[in-house]
């Protein structure tokens, strides 16, 4: 496992060790490793792991110097009601947050008028609940794409490792100590580096998977909607089909962030929290996915409607209870 790539400097006196990834033998050695053992004489060993590098959950303190770490639960949860505009991780977690409430609404349009006769069906709720759900999905792909070109180059251990494990106040790293290498804003690159990696892979399908589902939002428009309901081709071509085809890349993304959190590719990790994030995601691809296969039969059956839509209204529940995970995540520091 030594010989697998390294991508990150490290601070002089840290060694690496235990460099791995869950991809199976044929292929893990193409992609960079998603956790590693950092080690630093005299000190406890570091369990560096690439999603809370990507997410920043290696930094204990906010540019204005405040705690991101919680004694508890109770505290950890206060930390959401955070602005953390400093921070892009937050960026995405209340974009994808914000993005599935409209889809939740968007399934209470969708399903309620199938069980209660009372709720009369509204194709302007509809048509413009996925118009934006899908456009705000797209923009929250956009800063996962940002987020993942945007990753710290170097590992926080070593450079800033009495900050991390409260030794220190972050005036006390003083002079003599080796300066971590500054990380420049990105806001496009070609570099293929990125592509080793899982994490920026999850966002790089998400980004092409938003990208075709929003096809789908703009053709819910109810203006649009209602030229295209009467051409069964055109209504398949633009409506139905951006909505597998997208909603199957939320299922490779989704994969990929689970497979970032295990430590085997058969092995789940239910006691990570990138892996619910990943796991939840994946539940939301699969109904959003089966909305769009459904709705080719919806039209000549009730029994197809009624499932396509049910799929929708529980697809965003999942992607909701991961969004929020995501936020939580996004706000608070671990040191492990």
């Amino acid at each position: 496992m030594h010989s697998m790539r390294w991508h990150h400097p490290l601070e002089p006196t840290v060694e690496k060790r235990d460099l791995q990834n869950a991809l199976p033998h044929c292929c893990r050695h193409f992609f960079h490793p998603t956790r590693a053992t950092l080690t630093r004489d005299g000190y406890d060993d570091f369990k560096w792991k690439s999603r809370n590098h990507r997410k920043q959950r290696h930094k204990a303190l906010t540019p204005g110097q405040r705690p991101r770490t919680g004694k508890n639960l109770q505290h950890r949860f206060a930390h959401m009601s955070r602005l953390e505009y400093w921070n892009i991780s937050w960026w995405v977690a209340m974009a994808f947050t914000t993005g599935s409430v409209i889809w939740v609404i968007n399934g209470f349009f969708s399903f309620l008028p199938l069980v209660n006769s009372d709720v009369m069906i509204s194709e302007a709720g509809l048509g413009w609940t996925a118009f934006v759900g899908a456009t705000i999905f797209e923009a929250g792909s956009i800063l996962g794409i940002l987020e993942a070109w945007n990753r710290e180059d170097a590992a926080d251990f070593g450079w800033n490792f009495y900050l991390l494990h409260h030794k220190n106040t972050a005036n006390d790293i003083g002079s003599g100590h080796p300066e971590k290498p500054s990380k420049q804003w990105i806001w496009f690159t070609m570099d293929t580096k990125y592509f080793h990696e899982l994490g920026f892979l999850a966002a790089f399908f998400q980004l092409l998977a938003a990208s075709v589902f929003w096809i789908s939002g703009f053709t819910a428009i109810p203006g649009i909607y209602t030229a295209i309901i009467k051409h069964t081709g055109v209504l398949d071509g633009t409506f139905w089909t951006p909505q597998v085809v997208g909603g199957c890349g939320f299922i490779i993304s989704s994969t990929l962030i689970m497979l970032e959190a295990q430590k085997a590719w058969y092995k789940p990790n239910v006691l990570s929290l990138g892996w619910q994030i990943g796991f939840w995601n994946f539940i939301g691809a699969i109904g959003f996915t089966l909305c769009g296969a459904l709705g080719y039969g919806a039209q000549v059956s009730s029994g197809v409607s009624y499932q396509s839509s049910l799929s929708t209204f529980w697809g965003g529940w999942a992607f909701l209870i991961a969004s929020v995970m995501q936020w939580y995540e996004a706000v608070n520091s671990v040191v492990e």
